[in-house]
């Protein structure tokens, strides 16, 4: 199947809602039924970046697929440093097994690169972000500020060294949660 990525635009919100509604069930992994408000509000995020969030289009130039990546920060006693997070990827059933998820991440991992930042991680219990080169943040000694399987923080480095001396905790904007949450 032929499909080109590109930066979503405002007028097509309301198709990229029904994209992540359709994508997300109550049935599936990672999923609380909450994917499209959370997407919403990390458009009003005060580091949104537009050109971080894309959608895949068929040849028709239909929405069939859905990515969102947001900077957050990791923090510990001594220092702050900036990475981005994928915390959204939505493709339809009838689509997956198709390349457009991986298609789309590897677009977002590129767009990171090129604005400087070190490293994408990413909330995840399958081996999707697994199969894409992702390691157990674990490993950097970088955790989630979430209530989360350790297993399920990953992270990729996006150059050599991007994560030397840069353990602490991934911290989520407030839009992310729905509600302010105090920090740990």
């Amino acid at each position: 199947m032929k499909f080109s990525i590109e930066t979503a635009q405002r007028e097509e919100y309301s198709d990229i809602r029904a994209i992540i509604a359709e994508s997300y069930t109550n049935q599936e992994t990672n999923t609380d039924g909450g994917e499209v408000d959370m997407v919403d509000r990390l458009r009003t995020y005060s580091d949104y970046q537009s050109e971080f969030e894309v959608v895949a289009k068929d040849h028709d130039h239909q929405i069939i697929g859905h990515a969102l990546m947001i900077p957050v920060t990791i923090r510990s006693s001594s220092h702050s440093h900036r990475i981005v997070s994928i915390v959204e990827v939505s493709v339809p059933k009838q689509y997956r097994d198709q390349g457009i998820g991986q298609a789309m991440v590897y677009e977002l991992e590129n767009r990171a690169q090129l604005a400087g930042y070190p490293a994408v991680s990413a909330i995840d219990n399958t081996d999707f972000f697994y199969d894409l080169g992702y390691v157990a943040a674990e490993n950097f000694n970088i955790f989630s500020t979430m209530p989360i399987n350790i297993n399920a923080n990953l992270i990729k480095p996006l150059t050599d060294g991007g994560l030397f001396k840069r353990s602490g905790k991934i911290y989520y904007p407030e839009e992310f949660y729905g509600v302010r949450r105090a920090e740990q």
